[in-house]
C-alpha cells in the first residue's frame, strides 16, 4: 500500500484501544506519551496495572459507542472478529483506525519508532515487513543515542536566534551542518559543556554558551 507519513497532534485528545494485552499495553503508552486522552476497553484488566489509572478504562465488550468522540480507534484484542468490529465501527465514523491482527481493515499503520526527546525517527515498509521495519529502527537506536535529545533542544533554541547574516531571514542549514560536521553531537554525548560552548561561538561568530540557551547537559553516562 502506499503511505503518506504524518505526525499528529494528539494533545487532549481522544484516542480509543481496545484490548488490553501487551500489543494495546504498548499502544496506550505511546498515545500517553504523544499527551492524548485514552478510553482503554477492554473485557479484562490491563496486563500493565500502572496504566489503569490513566485512561478511562471501560472493563466490558466493545461496542460502537465507545468510539464517540475518538479521532482515532485501535483494535488490539488479538480475536479477528472483534478487531475487525472495530474497524467497521470507526469507518461508520469516520474515524482513522488500525488493526493489530488485520491490518488490512484499518485505514493506518503504525511505524517503528525511536524517540530521543523531540526527535522522532519513524521506519515503515508500508505493511511489508514490521519486522524489518524494527530492526532497521533498533540499528539507528545505536546511531542517535539519548545525547539527540539535547542536540535536538540546542538546535530548537538555536533556531530562534540569529544565525546567518543579519539581513537573512532563513534559518541556516549551513550552520547547522557545520556544528554537526565539526562534533557537536560527539561533544554532547560526553558532556563537555566548555567543547560545546566553544564550538557554538566559533561557528556562529558571537559569543554563545549553553547557558545563554538555559540548557544543562544531562547526564546520559549512565
Amino acid at each position: 500500500m502506499n503511505g503518506y507519513p504524518v505526525i499528529l497532534d494528539l494533545v487532549d485528545r481522544l484516542c480509543v484501544v481496545v484490548g488490553a494485552g501487551k500489543v494495546g499495553c504498548r499502544k496506550v503508552r505511546g498515545l500517553l506519551a504523544a499527551g492524548a486522552r485514552v478510553r482503554l476497553v477492554s473485557t479484562i484488566a490491563p496486563s500493565d496495572i500502572s496504566l489503569q489509572n490513566q485512561v478511562d478504562l471501560l472493563i466490558k465488550a466493545f461496542e460502537p459507542a465507545d468510539l464517540d468522540n475518538a479521532v482515532l480507534a485501535f483494535a488490539a484484542t488479538g480475536a479477528d472478529h472483534v478487531d475487525k468490529e472495530v474497524c467497521l465501527a470507526a469507518k461508520e465514523r469516520g474515524i482513522l483506525s488500525n488493526s493489530a491482527s488485520r491490518p488490512d481493515d484499518g485505514n493506518f499503520q503504525l511505524p517503528a519508532t525511536l524517540r530521543r526527546g523531540d526527535l522522532l525517527v519513524m521506519v515503515a515498509t508500508c505493511g511489508r515487513s514490521p519486522a524489518l521495519a524494527i530492526a532497521l529502527r533498533d540499528r539507528l537506536a545505536e546511531e542517535f543515542g539519548p545525547e539527540w535529545a539535547d542536540i535536538v533542544e540546542i538546535l530548537g533554541r538555536m533556531r530562534t536566534r540569529k544565525l546567518t547574516d543579519k539581513y537573512e531571514k532563513t534559518y541556516s542549514h549551513q550552520v547547522l551542518n557545520k556544528l554537526l560536521k565539526e562534533g557537536l553531537a560527539e561533544h554532547v554525548a560526553a558532556g563537555h559543556t566548555t567543547e560545546v560552548n566553544t564550538l557554538l561561538t566559533r561557528i556562529l561568530g558571537e559569543t554563545i554558551s549553553l547557558e545563554d540557551l538555559g540548557l544543562v547537559l544531562r547526564d546520559i553516562s549512565s
